[in-house]
């Protein structure tokens, strides 16, 4: 400890300006880290190749390898251990889960990839540079994104299949909320790539006067919505019980997102209530009305009242109101076709105050919640293949959801049980042989000798006289 303080003092001596002592020290901090545990786990090499000593393994030879730690590069030295007919191993790479030819660890890829799914490839690469000791290219980050992003798609399909959850510990809650909604892509010319959302929420609560869901969990895929749907589905099954629960669902209705896809996934409830979703109900009257735009506001109006006479009259108005000109045909055409669409979805535009259910908001943040995925993915300016695409997605989706950390410990390659009892017996024995009492310095004293004669120290004493 004596000697860090030294050289910082030292640092801080030859350099003249705060921001340049700063700079020094960084560096020279990222050194002292990187050399500490480069020697603690050469130590635990040490314990960890005993064991295959024991089986009959002798020390091939020793290799180093570098490995990008979120403190700066550590130079690995670690043991090949052989043994005459088996397959050579590092016992240092098993014990501690490090793959091969792997240059960063899983907490530096973990950072890199949650940069990644907020800005694009090369802002990520530039923000990990600036503000730490490593240097990683967007082409390298891109990589990551897209091997992390497919184990979270592989784990979001497994996990729900291997719980063992039973009925009466599943959540119990008196309404639900699902919601379904595309978002589309940028992509190449020929083809547009669609990003097919699901979410499930319990509600909306108020955080320092902010709406926030409660427990929100989001699916997503590039495939179809069938698929999204699928995932949402086994995860509603997992975790939760919906026979005494009040089903909310909403959606604009598109291709894939009918109300029958919806019942599909949620199995037996107490009620459920299907929404066409207010936004895309207005943009279908304002696109349908829009060469009359008093008489489109009339009838979002008209709508939100649910009043069938006023809709009626609106539309006997607005037929009434069309010019004699070479767009009266498409005018007339248009307002017929809005009638069929309020018509047929007429039972889902009824608004959720007039529906006597427990809950007065919560529905339409589908849309809203496209944000972390548009402003990624479409307003930057970047294209998308439909992989690609769906890996980027599925990390954002684990962030959001909360299981990004857990997807990543229990998917990336962990310790097997065997090697964790080995490799925490070892590191057990190196620190018991890594600990050094401390010094006391010389002590001081002086020997008696106004000790009685038939005292030992008396006897000493008539020794030297």
């Amino acid at each position: 400890m004596d000697n860090i303080i030294s050289e910082i003092v030292e640092i801080i001596n030859n350099n003249q300006s705060l921001i340049g002592i700063e700079m020094v020290i960084e560096t020279y901090f990222t050194e002292v880290l990187s050399q500490l545990f480069s020697k603690a786990l050469e130590r635990i090499d040490l314990e960890l190749i005993l064991e295959y000593k024991e089986k009959g393994f002798e020390i091939d030879r020793i290799e180093e390898r570098t490995v990008q730690f979120s403190f700066g590069p550590v130079v690995l030295k670690r043991r090949r251990m052989r043994k005459k007919g088996e397959k050579s191993v590092v016992p240092l790479d098993l014990a501690i889960g490090l793959e091969k030819h792997k240059r960063y660890s899983p907490l530096v890829e973990m950072k890199a990839v949650s940069l990644a799914s907020d800005s694009v490839y090369r802002k990520a690469s530039d923000a990990i540079e600036l503000l730490t000791p490593l240097s990683i290219s967007h082409g390298a980050i891109h990589s990551m994104t897209q091997r992390i992003g497919e184990t979270i798609q592989n784990w979001t399909d497994e996990a729900p299949l291997h719980d063992e959850k039973l009925l009466r510990d599943k959540k119990k809650v008196p309404v639900l909320f699902i919601e379904g909604d595309g978002l589309l892509l940028k992509g190449s010319k020929e083809k547009r790539p669609e990003l097919h959302r699901v979410q499930i929420h319990e509600g909306v609560i108020m955080n320092r006067k902010r709406p926030e869901l409660k427990n929100p969990l989001l699916f997503e895929s590039t495939e179809s919505s069938r698929k999204a749907f699928e995932r949402a589905g086994k995860w509603l099954e997992k975790e939760y019980d919906l026979r005494d629960t009040i089903v909310i669902s909403n959606s604009d209705g598109g291709s894939g997102y009918e109300k029958d896809k919806f019942d599909a996934i949620i199995g037996q409830t107490k009620r459920h209530e299907h929404f066409r979703d207010t936004y895309h109900v207005n943009r279908k009257i304002k696109e349908r009305l829009s060469f009359d735009k008093k008489m489109a506001n009339l009838m979002i109006q008209a709508v939100r009242s649910y009043d069938q006479s006023q809709i009626d009259a609106i539309l006997h108005t607005t037929l009434s109101r069309i010019e004699a000109d070479e767009k009266e045909a498409a005018s007339i055409e248009n307002v017929y076709k809005l009638e069929k669409y309020i018509q047929r979805n007429w039972n889902s535009i009824k608004p959720l105050k007039m529906r006597g259910l427990p809950v007065q908001k919560g529905l339409g943040v589908c849309e809203s919640n496209h944000r972390p995925f548009s402003y990624r993915m479409k307003h930057q300016g970047r294209g998308f293949t439909k992989k690609g695409a769906g890996n980027l997605a599925a990390v954002i989706s684990a962030r959001r959801n909360g299981t990004f950390l857990e997807i990543l410990t229990t998917e990336l390659p962990a310790f097997k049980e065997e090697v964790t009892d080995q490799f925490r017996s070892a590191v057990r024995n190196a620190l018991k042989k890594g600990q050094v009492q401390p010094s006391q310095g010389a002590v001081s004293g002086r020997i008696a000798n106004y000790g009685s004669t038939s005292s030992p120290m008396g006897r000493l004493a008539e020794i030297f006289r």
